[in-house]
C-alpha cells in the first residue's frame, strides 16, 4: 500500500503511461489538475512500474509501511473497516 503517489507537477508530461501501466488500476487522472494520483491506494502492490514507465521521472511512490495487506478482505468490502481502524 502507498502512503502517497508523489506527481513532480513540473515534470509530468501529461502522457498517462503511469494509468497504462498499473495493472492494479490504482492509478486515476485528475483532470481538474491534470496529472496522475492514487485512486485507490490501499490496492498498491509496490511494483513501482508506474516509477519505471514514466519518461519523466515525475512519479515516485512512497510506501505506507504500517499498514498491512489482506487482499482477500479488502476485496470482500473489508477496505472501509481497514481505513476506520487505522484512522480512528
Amino acid at each position: 500500500m502507498i502512503r502517497e503517489l508523489r506527481v513532480d507537477a513540473a515534470r509530468c508530461t501529461h502522457c498517462r503511461q503511469c494509468l497504462d501501466v498499473c495493472s492494479t488500476n490504482v492509478i486515476g487522472w485528475d483532470e481538474g489538475r491534470d496529472r496522475p494520483y492514487a485512486q485507490f491506494p490501499l490496492d498498491c502492490q509496490l511494483c513501482c512500474i508506474c516509477e519505471d514507465a514514466c519518461p519523466a521521472g515525475a512519479i515516485t511512490v512512497i510506501p505506507n509501511w504500517g499498514l498491512k495487506y489482506y487482499p482477500d478482505y479488502l476485496s470482500k468490502g473489508g477496505m472501509e473497516r481497514v481505513k476506520r481502524a487505522h484512522n480512528g
